[in-house]
């Protein structure tokens, strides 16, 4: 599960530094980063959910 929670996070970093390379070089931001940002966050829910699922009960890790 932190194994998740790091890869998670790494990739949320990549795209924050993506978009704030971006704002640096034009000054704004695409109208389509609430969009990104939204869709990434479902995508995040829905892993920890099918995550949380799959464990199995007596797993200590």
């Amino acid at each position: 599960m932190a194994g998740t929670l790091r890869m998670m996070l790494a990739i949320a970093v990549l795209i924050a530094a993506g978009y704030g390379i971006f704002f640096l070089w034009t000054g704004t931001l695409p109208a389509h980063t609430f969009k990104v940002i939204g869709s990434y966050g479902i995508l995040t829910l829905i892993v920890f959910v099918v995550t949380l699922i799959t464990k199995p009960a007596g797993e200590k890790h």
